[in-house]
C-alpha cells in the first residue's frame, strides 16, 4: 500500500464526525408498507440527504394522500400531519387494528388501532 494511501484514510477517520456513515434502525424502513383497501406509507431518503431525513408519501385515508418531512429520532420517525405530532414505530400486524394485517409481524404503527403498514 503506497504511504500517500495510508495517509487518506487516516485523514478520513479523524475529519470524519462520530456517527457519520452509521446506519439508523429508521434506515431498514426505506420503500413501500401497505395497509388495507389501497392505504400506504412510502418512506424515502429525504432530498436533502441528511442522515436520519425522509420523505414520507402516505394515504392515511380513501379521501388523502400527501407528503410529508420525517425526522428520526431514536426508533421512531415524527412528522406532523394535521397539526398533530406523529410518530412512526415498528409493531406487528395485530397492533394495526385491521385484521387485514393481523397476521403480518413486520409492520410500521403510526396509531395503534388506527393506522398501520406491513410488509
Amino acid at each position: 500500500v503506497p504511504a500517500h494511501a495510508e495517509a487518506i484514510e487516516d485523514t478520513d477517520s479523524v475529519a470524519a464526525p462520530d456517527n457519520a456513515g452509521a446506519a439508523l434502525p429508521t434506515d431498514e424502513w426505506v420503500g413501500r408498507w401497505t395497509g388495507p383497501e389501497g392505504l400506504f406509507l412510502d418512506i424515502q431518503p429525504a432530498p436533502d440527504g441528511k442522515p436520519g431525513h425522509y420523505a414520507l408519501a402516505n394515504k392515511d385515508n380513501l379521501d388523502r394522500e400527501a407528503t410529508y418531512s420525517g425526522l428520526a429520532d431514536g426508533a421512531t420517525i415524527r412528522f406532523v400531519r394535521d397539526g398533530r405530532d406523529l410518530a412512526i414505530r415498528p409493531g406487528t400486524g395485530a397492533e394495526t387494528g385491521f385484521k387485514y394485517l393481523a397476521d403480518k409481524q413486520d409492520c410500521l404503527i403510526v396509531k395503534p388501532g388506527e393506522e398501520g403498514y406491513c410488509r
